[in-house]
């Protein structure tokens, strides 16, 4: 799960950096009301975290395993994507940009290169082992 906790990481960055831009009215972020800025901000703030649970503990968001969080936290992650959606529709037109929906993806993401990592491991591990004629594996030292 390295190279998921790293893309987790980056994604919980890059959330945490849109939080602070929207915070002081970056950019198209300039015209809009107090509100707007302080509840967009928090939205992202609270995706960047949610991102950063699934870095730190190397299981994601979307684990079979481990804490709650670990297990359905795509599920957080999906109700903050909505929640910023709302957001968006009561604010003005020229405040900010459309919400990244992209983000609903990543856990699922993840989770496939994870499986996909380890059904690879196991191929790599059989070539390099093959069966003995009993069926049996031989022991990897």
């Amino acid at each position: 799960m390295k190279l998921g906790a790293a893309f987790y990481a980056v994604m919980a960055a890059g959330a945490v950096v849109s939080a602070v831009l929207v915070f002081r009215g970056y950019g198209s972020y300039s015209g809009a009301d107090q509100w707007y800025l302080i509840a967009r901000g928090t939205v992202f703030l609270l995706i960047g975290v949610m991102f950063g649970i699934g870095a730190v503990t190397r299981r994601g968001l979307r684990s079979d395993e481990g804490p709650r969080i670990c297990r359905s936290g795509w599920i957080v992650v999906i109700a903050l994507v909505c929640a910023e959606l709302v957001v968006y529709a009561l604010g003005d037109d020229g405040w900010g940009n459309f919400p990244s929906i992209v983000s609903i993806f990543i856990p699922p993401f993840v989770k496939r290169l994870q499986e996909k990592y380890y059904e690879g491991r196991e191929e790599a591990e059989r070539e390099l082992n093959p069966e003995e004629p009993d069926g049996v594996w031989p022991p990897t030292g």
